[in-house]
């Protein structure tokens, strides 16, 4: 894995000046997330289209009118990623760049809250029980 820490802060940086918030939500329009990702809006939307089921609402929605005119977006389906659901799109995503992207998102947010996966592991196994 790269651990280059100049590109590990750049995606920060980029995620911090890029995020916006709509519905409450923290996000990144699809236009970022390409940028992020270096691959095409077309890539973007494509991949949503065909894995379908990978975005819930919670994870990407499309902006309404008033929305894109909120955020100065253009373009007839403008979707908004939340953190997850720019993990998921990472995920599923084939070009060494966002591969090498998406492992530092990895890092980033599961470093935002240490523990915290094997805290939810524990607790939805103590649920089965």
């Amino acid at each position: 894995m790269d651990k280059n820490i100049s590109s590990f802060l750049a995606v920060e940086a980029f995620i911090k000046e890029h995020a916006r918030e709509i519905r409450g939500e923290s996000i990144l329009p699809d236009v970022d997330v390409a940028k992020l990702y270096e691959v095409s809006i077309a890539e973007v939307h494509k991949t949503v289209a065909r894995e379908k089921e990978r975005f819930p609402q919670d994870f990407m929605f499309l902006l309404n009118k008033e929305e894109k005119e909120k955020l100065a977006m253009t373009g007839k389906k403008v979707y908004a990623f939340t953190q997850m659901g720019i993990l998921m799109l990472g995920g599923q995503l084939r070009s060494d760049r966002a591969i090498k992207t998406y492992m530092q998102l990895l890092e980033l947010f599961v470093g935002m809250a240490p523990g915290k996966v094997f805290e939810l592991l524990s607790e939805i196994q103590n649920q089965e029980k």
